[in-house]
């Protein structure tokens, strides 16, 4: 019985690539090395193991049952050090173990399901935790520890000791259903009685007069519920134009503002406290956000 085989992860490479290439040369080609010296490993290679791995002909190789069954495990040895390889290079970069982004649930949309994607195949190895909430849910992810980083409605009401940063403009439009008998551009005085579907967050912080122009409102904490109350004819309101742009191609919702009313543009913020070190997965989620255009 052989014991503590010193078996060498070339060895192993060599072993691999000779049994996909089908041929000594054509293996040491693909590995980018001389073919004596692949045939050096294989052969220690057979000796360290006490095993004959390929049977040699004249002009082909065999690869032998005792070195099919060990192809698998000696693939799986060389995913593994990979593995191994890629942890230690993004721990050298300063790429830690796991990053949580708190996202504003009315913010959602796929331009951020791409940018997470890209950021892990950037950092495979990356544990990453995505937390959506409203928008001061989000605030306090960040203020607690919860969260490294947030993305949310802007706000004017911040504690100090977060790092608050634009992170792109969105425009914001007027939001009907269908069924309703307005006139196309309706004036903000035929809106008094109609319920308001208002945007939970602005009345928390102060800025409800900001939004509200209705005698009945109605608070929601999410854009989509919003959305979807409108659907149902349940009110009006002001929403992100991104949030309704499939549901006003559908017809499922109208836009109806007067002429010439255009509403200032929105912004998201990016946030995070000032004590946490930026690392490259945050930066990354922060230069994509920043990248976004104009909605």
């Amino acid at each position: 019985m052989r014991i503590n085989m010193a078996v060498s992860l070339d060895q192993l490479q060599a072993f691999v690539a000779t049994v996909e290439q089908k041929s000594m040369a054509q293996a040491a080609r693909h590995i980018g090395k001389h073919v004596s010296t692949l045939r050096e490993q294989i052969n220690n290679l057979e000796i360290d193991t006490g095993l004959t791995l390929f049977i040699r002909h004249p002009k082909s190789l065999e690869v032998t049952h005792e070195g099919k069954q060990l192809y698998n495990f000696a693939l799986s040895m060389l995913k593994e050090s990979a593995h191994f390889d890629a942890k230690v290079d993004s721990l050298l970069q300063g790429i830690p173990d796991k990053l949580t982004i708190a996202i504003d649930a009315s913010l959602i949309e796929p331009a951020l399901d791409l940018l997470i994607a890209e950021i892990l195949k950037q950092y495979p190895y990356l544990t990453l935790k995505v937390l959506n909430g409203d928008t001061l849910q989000v605030r306090g992810w960040v203020l607690s520890g919860q969260a490294d980083i947030g993305l949310m409605f802007s706000t004017i009401n911040m504690p100090t000791e977060m790092v608050v940063s634009k992170g792109y403009n969105f425009e914001v439009i007027r939001v009907v259903p269908p069924q309703w008998a307005l006139p196309p551009h309706a004036s903000h005085r035929d809106f008094l009685d109609q319920l308001q579907l208002t945007f939970t967050f602005l009345h928390d912080i102060g800025m409800r007069d900001a939004d509200v122009l209705s005698h009945r409102y109605m608070f929601c904490n999410n854009a989509t519920q919003l959305l979807n109350l409108i659907k149902a004819g349940v009110g009006w309101g002001h929403l992100p134009k991104f949030v309704c742009a499939e549901a006003l191609l559908a017809g499922n919702v109208i836009q109806n503002q007067e002429k010439d009313d255009i509403y200032p543009n929105w912004h998201a913020d990016l946030t995070w406290l000032k004590e946490k070190a930026i690392n490259p997965a945050m930066q990354m989620f922060i230069d994509g956000v920043r990248a976004f255009p104009v909605h």
